[in-house]
């Protein structure tokens, strides 16, 4: 990890880094980004900085919910219980589509 100089930009990490907001820490992201996260990011097309923290703390959290249960978050998973979307800012969120989760014994 680099902390970044007043001449630094977010848009413009240094070779080999990626930029990344307290805030991503805060909502539970750990280095190296789990696999589901990483498909999740590439199938969505974005970039890990634009998640917002609402959308990283939900994502991270049914990581961790999934993974203790012995399921993997997959990218349909995660469409059937709400969506992504971007703002006028780029930055990506998420919105449930129902206030409640069911879960299936398996």
């Amino acid at each position: 990890m680099k902390v970044s100089a007043r001449t630094d930009r977010a848009c413009f990490p240094p070779p080999r880094y990626v930029t990344v907001y307290e805030f991503s820490l805060r909502a539970g992201l750990r280095f190296p980004p789990s696999s589901e996260l990483i498909d999740i990011l590439t199938i969505c097309g974005v970039c890990l900085s634009q998640f917002s923290y609402r959308a990283m703390s939900i994502v991270m959290g049914l990581i961790v919910l999934l993974r203790d249960r012995g399921v993997v978050l997959s990218s349909e998973c995660l469409s059937r219980m709400g969506r992504l979307f971007s703002d006028a800012q780029g930055r990506i969120s998420f919105t449930p589509l129902v206030n409640v989760f069911y879960f299936k014994k398996i």
